[in-house]
């Protein structure tokens, strides 16, 4: 494998020396790289909230989250609500109710940091575990995220649709990871591909690994296709007065959260748009035995990590509250204070500008 990769000592060598010596010049002005935040707790949080989320939109959610709990002890304290209350319009929501298990776990564990022990924490997995031991102890572990996957995977020129690709890109990641500053090297790797090695635009012709690489950007764009799946759903805003029902999601996606009642999402088929809006908003009524009338205020469209929605927006005005299961009347300034998703942001907008 070390001969069909040519991954010599010399080769080792030029491409540790050319990812540090230009992290060295191009390194990002980070909050969670500053000194005082150079500890367990502000680098978790940080890799945590960098999952599947771009730097620039983490920023001041980190910020506003370390001014809250500035540290693992005031965390300690920390409600699932609240986390979530912080952490709304961040998505993937799992990742805040990981770092509630996480910080009841590390009430009664004690902590020691190494890329085995760390994964005993819930959620913490492989790449965080790993990028925290080797930023914090500059452990000779792999660093392997989305990110740097994508570095290897073009210097390479491997097939991420091959059936050994991952243990592919571990094992080149292995042999190219430096027994000392992995810290900064691994960093390094994080900021060329954000400002470099970019997943829509890469800069290739002024990239310092150009001759070692063997991408092909147009091959790639060829090749590329939108693979995000198409979906359609209602969201149900059922009012009397100022006061109108929510619920809180049961359901993986946006589990924990609050929301108006929505339905299931449902790919989008061939059949007429309407005609899917119309059978899932009557059964949705019958289900609920409403029989008034309803009125479509319109739709949202929101994008997950893996899927398009577009969500319309059913006004449903009742004369008197009726009880139903599991769900509650609010007020709007009621609402305001429950943790809810950024998609529910673009609904209340939708709902309460049009009711």
């Amino acid at each position: 494998m070390t001969l069909k990769y040519n991954i010599n000592s010399k080769f080792k060598r030029e491409w540790q020396k050319k990812i540090i010596d230009w992290y060295k010049v191009n390194k990002r002005d980070l909050p969670w790289r500053k000194r005082r935040n150079q500890n367990f707790y502000k680098i978790w949080i940080s890799e945590v909230m960098l999952q599947q989320t771009i730097v620039k939109t983490v920023i001041p959610y980190y910020e506003k989250f370390i001014e809250r709990w500035p540290n693992l002890k005031s965390f300690f304290d920390a409600s699932l609500d609240e986390i979530l209350l912080y952490w709304q319009g961040l998505g993937y929501y799992q990742r805040a109710k990981n770092l509630f298990k996480a910080k009841e776990y590390l009430k009664k564990n004690k902590l020691y940091i190494n890329s085995t022990n760390l994964k005993k924490v819930p959620g913490i997995g492989d790449y965080i575990s790993s990028a925290i031991s080797a930023i914090l102890k500059n452990e000779n572990c792999a660093v392997v995220d989305g990110n740097i996957k994508r570095i290897l995977r073009r210097v390479f020129n491997l097939n991420e649709n091959e059936k050994l690709f991952n243990k592919k890109i571990l094992f080149i990641a292995k042999e190219l990871t430096p027994v000392s500053q992995n810290g900064f090297y691994c960093q390094s790797l994080m900021d060329f591909a954000n400002l470099v090695c970019k997943a829509k635009k890469p800069l290739c012709g002024n990239c310092i690994l150009k001759k070692m690489c063997n991408f092909d950007l147009k091959k790639e764009k060829t090749n590329k296709q939108n693979l995000k799946i198409k979906k359609i759903g209602v969201g149900f805003f059922v009012n009397k007065n100022k006061n109108f029902l929510i619920e809180m999601s049961k359901k993986k996606l946006l589990q924990g959260l609050y929301s108006i009642p929505l339905s299931d999402f449902v790919i989008k088929e061939k059949k007429i748009e309407s005609q899917i809006i119309n059978q899932i908003i009557s059964d949705w009524m019958s289900s609920n035995n409403l029989k008034t009338r309803f009125k479509v205020l319109g739709y949202v469209n929101h994008i997950f990590s893996h899927f398009h929605l577009k969500l319309f927006i059913v006004d449903i005005k009742l004369k008197e509250k009726i009880s139903f299961n599991e769900l509650e009347w609010v007020t709007e300034k009621t609402f305001d204070t429950k943790p809810k998703s950024t998609l529910m942001k673009k609904v209340k907008k939708k709902m309460l500008c049009k009711s």
